[in-house]
């Protein structure tokens, strides 16, 4: 039976998927060992050997694969969050540009009354009416 002992910390376990999950969530390295003992003779030294080094890769690249993920998440949730910046200043920009376009419309209407024979003669005669008004 193997019992997965993390490099990092007290954790324990003789599951693999919990020791993967503590992995995961840590960013520890957990390395199994083989409770059983090694076995007798130059072959099952070699047995034990390749089994732990095995594990010890296994863990190591498990520990390197949380590292980058948490990496990426880290890097994703920056983005996300510039991303939602960009699309909140892009509606405020169109907001603007609306109320600009709607301004700009008004003051081309109010520019062809002034210039128009109507909107001129009560320019006039209101500039007349003040000008007299002041002045006596």
């Amino acid at each position: 039976m193997t019992r997965y002992q993390c490099g990092s910390c007290s954790y324990q376990s003789d599951h693999l998927g919990e020791a993967q999950q503590h992995s995961h969530q840590t960013g520890h390295v957990c390395i199994g060992k083989d409770s059983a003992g090694p076995a007798g003779g130059k072959f099952g030294k070699v047995r034990v050997a390749v089994k732990v080094g095995a594990s010890v890769l296994a863990a190591t690249t498990i520990g390197v694969l949380t590292w980058k993920y948490k990496g990426l998440q880290e890097e994703h949730e920056e983005l996300q969050t510039k991303h939602e910046g960009l699309l909140s200043m892009a509606a405020g920009l169109v907001v603007q540009l609306a109320e600009s376009t709607a301004e700009n419309e008004s003051l081309k209407s109010e520019n062809a009354y002034l210039k128009s024979a109507t909107g001129a003669s009560k320019t006039l005669k209101s500039y007349d009416r003040w000008v007299r008004a002041y002045y006596g």
